[in-house]
């Protein structure tokens, strides 16, 4: 699933910007496979706007109100991935007086002769829920995020869209281009089979299954008004995960994991820690892969969930699908070591260690 490169212009008007291919095809360090030529396909701007759907915009006919560059937002890629019945997301930061964005597709000169028009209203500031692979859903405070949904009509391949943002005075962005390749299912056949969490390592830091991570301290205010400091209050214990990859591009898995936490109360009255039985839970997940042989990187849509925490159980649909796991895999014999990050007070980075 090559990644494509942007073609360079002259100038950046609305309507006149284009998206060429990149014929390098750099190793990926053991993981290299052959390019899915159904991805370099070139799709129609026209069948790609009218099969994408973003909830709240209002699609309008021609190209979007003319920009004045008197607001600024920043995007981290100009280039990246869709799934099939999925879609994709579109995460920038904007400015306090953000009030939308207009979104029109582009491909090789042919411009969509429509655009949509996402207010601010619309965007989506917090994740539905949280997984193994995505421990925090917290943002930044001027991040923003567009849920793009795609219908059945939009195959494998490539195309790209121009984006600009308006504020609630009016001023409207330069536009910026971004290139999209749609991923088909499966990919890497590497990584078919059923893998097992062995160990992880977190900043540096070594942890085997069911020993502690992710813990957090606390104050505990004495009966006698003494106060006490427990550095791990709250710890999170992944016990078990075990990963089933499918040739037919779906996916399985399930971690099992508990939490040991401190009573305050009897803590209060004992002026000492005292911690409550740790709860246990499972997390279920199922959906489809897909894998970027040019980088080399692996990704999970979720389609149903099951969370499990004591004995409340949930069980979920996500219509559209929902990016659980997007990261670097590397797959030598038996051995997978997947790598992703996830952000609290710090960066976490974690190196995911699995066996067949």
């Amino acid at each position: 699933m090559k990644k494509f490169k942007l073609l360079v212009l002259s100038s950046l008007l609305i309507g006149a910007i284009s998206c060429s291919s990149d014929d390098s095809s750099p190793s990926d360090e053991g993981n290299e496979v052959a390019i899915n030529q159904e991805e370099e396909t070139v799709l129609d701007p026209a069948n790609v706007s009218q099969g994408i759907t973003i909830e709240g915009a209002t699609r309008n006919t021609g190209n979007p109100p003319t920009p004045n560059g008197q607001v600024n937002f920043t995007l981290d890629n100009t280039a990246q991935s869709a799934f099939l019945n999925s879609g994709f997301d579109i995460t920038f930061n904007a400015p306090a007086n953000f009030a939308g964005t207009y979104i029109q597709i582009v491909n090789n000169g042919d411009v969509a002769g429509d655009y949509l028009d996402v207010p601010s209203t619309a965007i989506r500031s917090t994740k539905k829920h949280t997984s193994v692979f995505s421990k925090s859903s917290k943002m930044d405070d001027n991040e923003v995020e567009i849920d793009v949904d795609f219908g059945d009509a939009i195959p494998p391949g490539k195309f790209c869209y121009i984006i600009c943002i308006y504020d609630q005075e009016g001023n409207i962005s330069d536009p910026v281009e971004v290139c999209v390749e749609v991923e088909a299912w499966a990919g890497n056949p590497a990584l078919v089979g059923t893998w097992n969490y062995t160990k992880q390592i977190e900043n540096g830091v070594t942890i085997l299954p069911g020993e502690e991570s992710d813990c957090a301290s606390a104050t505990v205010t004495c009966t006698n008004n003494d106060e006490i400091v427990v550095e791990n209050a709250y710890c999170y214990l992944l016990d078990a995960f075990k990963l089933t990859i499918n040739s037919d591009g779906t996916y399985e898995y399930r971690s099992d994991d508990t939490e040991r936490y401190l009573d305050f109360q009897a803590s209060g009255e004992n002026c000492e820690a005292v911690f409550s039985e740790g709860g246990s839970g499972y997390y279920v997940s199922k959906g489809k892969w897909a894998y970027d042989e040019e980088e080399g990187r692996m990704t999970l849509v979720e389609f149903e969930y099951v969370e499990a925490s004591g004995d409340q159980v949930y069980e979920g649909t996500e219509e559209n699908g929902y990016v659980d796991f997007d990261g670097d895999v590397t797959v030598t014999g038996s051995d997978m070591v997947v790598k992703f990050s996830y952000e609290e007070d710090i960066v976490y980075n974690i190196e995911f260690f699995l066996s067949k």
